[in-house]
């Protein structure tokens, strides 16, 4: 959507930084001005980074192999996140399809500067490394809308599908068109039928310039999240297509309470 709608996101690598703090630090300052120095730092590195939804998919049947990394990667998943490059993350326990014994699939969003940053936070991962799943990137610009719970306790609990967003005929959107979109979503989001919602408005990013939004659905079936999307303006008008993924239930993240 690169009409309407902002927002903001982040990202960090301090380990380098701080490394060269340490050998450059001057003579008499004591430790907390040294970690004071540091934390500085690393807010810097966050300052504008943007988001990309991870949708993983196993490439593996050895489930052996993934029982015998299943720590290492439980580790590393929380790792991630707690040192904030991860967020919004969805766990599916039982999916229809991609089924691997009692193992979850899991999605998320990644934080970052450049795809290339996300790639070599992905490729560090055993996931990647041991060859136990692949992952699609998808590129979503800022977050507009988080996730409400007062708002999703009142709906009632359900399933989560992630809905990616592509555009196909942007240019022939007019004001009033984006403003509709735009009014429906935030109607879907105060209902609690809608969270964590992802823009590229900007258009800044050749890497943005297919993926236009991605917001997750929460709904009963799949094909009731289709209908949700189906009823929106760009899909009447054929100005955008999306595609759904089961992700389960949420797992990680922040909440606007």
């Amino acid at each position: 959507m690169k009409k309407s709608l902002i927002l903001l996101p982040l990202f960090l690598l301090s380990i380098i930084t701080s490394c060269k703090q340490n050998d450059t630090k001057k003579e008499g300052e004591n430790e907390k001005q040294i970690e004071q120095k540091e934390l500085v730092t690393k807010d810097n590195t966050k300052i504008g980074r943007k988001n990309f939804v991870i949708i993983w998919k196993w490439t593996t049947t050895d489930v052996k192999l993934v029982e015998n990394n299943l720590a290492k990667i439980s580790e590393e998943i929380n790792s991630i996140w707690k040192d904030d490059i991860i967020t919004d993350a969805y766990y599916n326990s039982n999916p229809a399809i991609d089924k691997l014994a009692y193992f979850p699939n899991v999605s998320f969003v990644l934080k970052a500067n450049t795809l290339k940053e996300v790639e070599e936070e992905l490729n560090k991962l055993a996931l990647v490394k041991e060859r136990i799943a692949s992952y699609s990137i998808y590129p979503v610009g800022t977050k507009w809308l988080g996730r409400d719970s007062d708002k999703i306790s009142n709906k009632g609990i359900t399933f989560s599908y992630a809905s990616v967003w592509e555009n196909k005929n942007l240019d022939k959107a007019s004001d009033d068109l984006i403003k509709s979109q735009s009014d429906i979503i935030l109607k879907l989001w105060n209902e609690g039928k809608i969270e964590n919602v992802y823009f590229d408005i900007e258009g800044t990013q050749k890497s943005n310039e297919v993926t236009d939004f991605v917001f997750f659905i929460n709904a009963n079936t799949l094909e009731e999240a289709k209908k949700m999307c189906n009823e929106m303006p760009f899909v009447k008008e054929d100005i955008s297509s999306f595609k759904l993924y089961s992700v389960g239930v949420f797992w990680l993240g922040e909440d606007t309470k």
